[in-house]
């Protein structure tokens, strides 16, 4: 979903990421729809507020997820599943009916430009005047009904949800809706995508059940306009399978996103951010559920679909080749398992700052469980001591650092935790276990009190949950 000038609505498709293997991601722009629109007004602007770790309440700004889609009169329906997505407008020549270009319709692109800005300036005080000074403008140029208002009311909509104020959210995106429904007929793609939109908003609110019957009713839209092989409808199948995971339907929701990856795949999209997020979730859901073996074969295909995007050793390899190894320790697969996260760590080395480190950590650890295994408690304490070195000053910064994502601060707090427990195991009596099991559990209470502060969503449960698992293995 983003800020958009022009008829244009826009989907979001966000992602979950999860260590280990969910897919990172977003909320992307989507459909481009449009009848004749005048002279003044033949292009479109997206902007898309990408959210970090869920389908949730995220207000980060990503200005690389601009992006220009020429929208010539007619019905253009694009925009794939991801923010860096292209777009192509299909047309179907001029509406006699288009409205003429005036001081109003004028002024309603001005403004829209403008909020638009402001928006990817994180300004968004400032951004809220000017868009609803374009959706002034935007009724008395075009009419109260037309769908440059629906756009209008989008942007709107998405500035309130970047804000997560979700009630007025929620009434512009219904507004919007209702404008498309009465401009275009219920069987038109620009109501499957306001449909997917409304949906996101009623998850990021904790209405699983709400969202889910929006989702579908979206699917239903987007396959008699768009059919079942095309992104949007892949999109919308993989929001589905989300809202089932957050609501303990996990072989449910494998179902879904083995279908949406297929849908990728048929179209021949497979080497898209978009899939490889969508078979990251997978591999997660099938890990969540134990089924390792499926799991295994679907990280190795992510392991060899980056390479084939990147090359062997660029930094993007890593995470992969440390999600197939923990798959592989639990088959029993450690010979493969402590070469994949070698070579993860031999790549984790060449990188610099504070997000190679602890990633770095990451694969330490896991090398740690590993040389425990073998019975190697030398190498295992040599591992455990070079995570921990890196470990301390971050999870005290963790704490300290508001500014930093919670999920970001969690994961680096239990990470901590993790390898203080390992030290507790291998050198109880060591001066320094005593001190690192004090420090873990400190900052285990302290970053357990913060996200209780947040919210009460399926993330922050399964925070939570990380939390405790941390905790008591301490």
């Amino acid at each position: 979903m983003g800020m958009t000038t022009g008829m244009t609505t826009s989907t979001r498709t966000g992602g979950v990421a999860s260590h280990g293997g969910g897919g990172g991601g977003g909320w992307r722009a989507g459909a481009v729809t449009g009848r004749g629109v005048g002279n003044r007004a033949r292009s479109s602007m997206m902007m898309s507020s990408m959210s970090s770790m869920s389908i949730s309440s995220s207000s980060s700004i990503s200005s690389s997820s601009m992006m220009l889609t020429a929208v010539l009169a007619g019905v253009g329906v694009g925009c794939g599943m991801d923010s860096s997505a292209r777009c192509e407008a299909a047309t179907t020549g001029p509406d006699p009916n288009a409205p003429t270009s005036n001081k109003s319709t004028a002024q309603w692109r001005i403004y829209t430009d403008i909020g638009r800005g402001l928006v990817q300036e994180k300004k968004l005080d400032e951004a809220r005047r000017y868009l609803e000074r374009a959706l002034v403008e935007a009724k008395k140029g075009f009419g109260e009904g037309d769908a440059h208002v629906a756009a209008a009311l989008n942007n709107l909509a998405e500035l309130n949800r970047i804000e997560s104020k979700w009630s007025e959210s929620e009434r512009f995106f219904s507004e919007s809706l209702e404008i498309l429904r009465k401009a275009y007929g219920e069987n038109h793609p620009a109501v499957g995508t306001a449909l997917h939109n409304l949906a996101g908003c009623r998850l990021a609110q904790g209405d699983a059940d709400g969202a889910y019957a929006l989702y579908a009713k979206s699917l239903e839209r987007k396959e008699a306009t768009l059919g079942t092989n095309h992104p949007e409808y892949a999109t919308t199948l993989y929001h589905m399978a989300e809202v089932l995971s957050r609501s303990d339907r996990k072989q449910d929701a494998v179902v879904l996103l083995e279908r949406s990856i297929k849908v990728s795949e048929e179209i021949g999209a497979a080497h898209t951010d978009a899939c490889l997020r969508r078979m990251k979730r997978l591999a997660q859901l099938l890990w969540d559920c134990e089924n390792y073996e499926h799991a295994e074969r679907i990280r190795r295909r992510i392991l060899s679909t980056m390479e084939h995007m990147n090359g062997e050793e660029h930094v993007k390899i890593a995470g992969p080749c440390e999600s197939l190894a923990t798959v592989l320790m639990k088959l029993d697969q450690l010979d493969e398992a402590a070469a994949l996260l070698e070579r993860a760590a031999r790549i984790l080395s060449k990188v610099r700052g504070d997000g190679g480190a602890l990633a770095l950590a990451s694969t330490r650890l896991n090398l740690a469980d590993i040389a425990i295994r073998r019975d190697n408690v030398k190498e295992a304490l040599k591992f455990a001591r070079q995570a921990l070195d890196v470990l301390a000053p971050s999870a005290l910064d963790a704490i300290r650092r508001d500014a930093l994502r919670v999920d970001i601060r969690v994961g680096v707090v239990t990470q901590y935790a993790r390898a203080a427990a390992l030290l507790a195991k291998l050198s109880p009596d060591a001066p320094s276990t005593s001190r690192h099991v004090d420090d873990a559990r400190q900052y285990l209470d302290e970053i357990e009190k913060l996200v209780i502060t947040v919210s009460s969503s399926t993330p922050t449960r399964a925070s939570l949950e990380t939390i405790r698992v941390a905790r008591r293995a301490l």
